[in-house]
């Protein structure tokens, strides 16, 4: 079959994409920027661009079905109304104009009063598919899990402490694997209804927050965690933060999404086309590692107390250190104006390589600097005041330590990061 997958470079569209050209089905993946590294037949489609101009797309020959995986982690109400509404409503409508099917990979819980504007972008361009009386299927996932998702990463990241905060522990959802999402969409391909329907898409077992994260725990050889709800007022400052920095794993919507439950009934979709998911612990083998959630774990934990030990050096030696450190260069011979040019120049530089650690565009950077600036300074101490390495506190001694926490962090950018120029 010749499909047009749409979203292909997103969590859900990278792992179908794989399972569709496995199934041997003919697909023309479709991304706002295509990788072209990436395997396969793509091509450029933007839907906030679709939504504004249809005309900005050009239909390929031979569709023959659409998947939409296409969707925002976004806290913009704009953008999601543009993009997963507007925009996804007109490529139904080319779709429809085409002869071909559709197949909207939509979310549980998409309502027009859910309460999330995720939510209702998604609930209104469901509701224009299935009122434009063309084969179409609105398949309603609960949480996806798997390597590369988002809120997979950010449950690995929370894993492996023993203590965990939690903006809920109460409500609960049907988590299931992305292996089976792409299975259930292989069974529809095979058993499609003969009418127009919205299908759940949940795993057998409802959960809390705490069990599903104890399912992850057990999956890299960990016992049973120990959780505790935030404080609801801190959880409400920090989702006011989030929705005012643009936070992914905290805004407005994710607390709404926390506290309520997302249930729904297996059986329509068996009944449809004959497919189950299957328990969660089942699809569990190759992720999470432990190793990959300890890393998750540490990297933003290591990066803050960088962060915190710069800045405050900076400000340090700008205030209650400044004497001790021309007391410092005094030992080394430097005294008067330069030494005092010096302190603050330090003082500078410290507060740069901090505030650049804060921003992912330049922490590569800052991360290269930071070590150049820890080997020349241990070089300097050694040659000019070895004595020093034997103070009690080990304040050079220490750079052994903070050299290969900051080559680590420095190996562990993205590769996007990496080819910046």
């Amino acid at each position: 079959m010749r499909i047009l997958l749409v979203g292909a470079g997103g969590f859900i569209g990278r792992h179908l994409h794989a399972a569709l050209r496995a199934a041997s089905h003919r697909v023309l993946a479709s991304a706002r920027r295509p990788d072209p590294a990436a395997p396969g037949d793509w091509c450029r489609l933007d839907l906030a661009e679709l939504a504004c101009d249809p005309q900005a797309f050009v239909w390929p020959e031979g569709v023959e079905l659409v998947i939409n995986a296409a969707g925002l982690l976004s806290t913009d109400g704009k953008q999601l109304h543009e993009v997963q509404h507007r925009g996804a409503c007109t490529l139904f409508e080319l779709a429809a104009a085409h002869g071909a099917r559709v197949l909207q990979i939509s979310a549980l819980g998409a309502e027009p009063a859910a309460g999330t504007d995720f939510l209702a972008s998604k609930a209104a361009a469901d509701r224009h598919l299935l009122g434009l009386g063309m084969p179409a299927v609105v398949l309603r996932p609960s949480l996806v899990l798997g390597p590369g998702a988002a809120s997979s990463r950010w449950l690995q990241c929370l894993s492996p402490w023993p203590l965990i905060p939690l903006l809920d522990n109460r409500a609960r959802l049907q988590p299931l694997h992305v292996d089976d999402l792409c299975a259930a969409v292989l069974a529809l391909l095979q058993r499609w209804p003969e009418q127009p329907c919205s299908l759940a898409l949940v795993g057998p077992e409802a959960m809390t927050q705490g069990q599903l994260l104890d399912r992850l725990r057990a999956a890299q050889g960990w016992g049973p965690g120990r959780y505790r709800e935030l404080p609801r007022p801190l959880t409400t400052l920090g989702a006011a933060l989030g929705e005012r920095f643009g936070w992914r794993a905290l805004n407005r919507q994710t607390l709404v999404l926390a506290r309520r439950d997302n249930l729904a009934a297996p059986e329509p979709l068996a009944s449809t086309c004959g497919y189950r998911c299957l328990p969660l612990e089942a699809r569990l083998h190759d992720w999470p590692s432990s190793a990959d959630s300890v890393r998750l774990a540490l990297q933003p934990l290591l990066l803050a107390l960088l962060v915190t030990i710069w800045l405050g050096t900076a400000l340090v030696c700008l205030g209650p250190g400044f004497d001790w450190g021309l007391r410092i260069l005094a030992e080394a011979g430097i005294a008067g104006w330069p030494a005092r040019l010096a302190v603050l120049a330090g003082a500078l530089c410290d507060a740069l390589l901090g505030l650049g650690l804060l921003l992912s565009r330049w922490r590569r950077r800052a991360l290269q600097a930071q070590i150049f600036l820890m080997l020349g300074y241990t070089a300097l101490v050694t040659w000019l005041l070895p004595h020093y390495w034997f103070d009690p506190f080990q304040g050079v001694g220490k750079n052994l330590v903070l050299l290969p926490v900051s080559l680590w962090l420095l190996w562990l950018q993205p590769a996007y990061a990496r080819s910046r120029p």
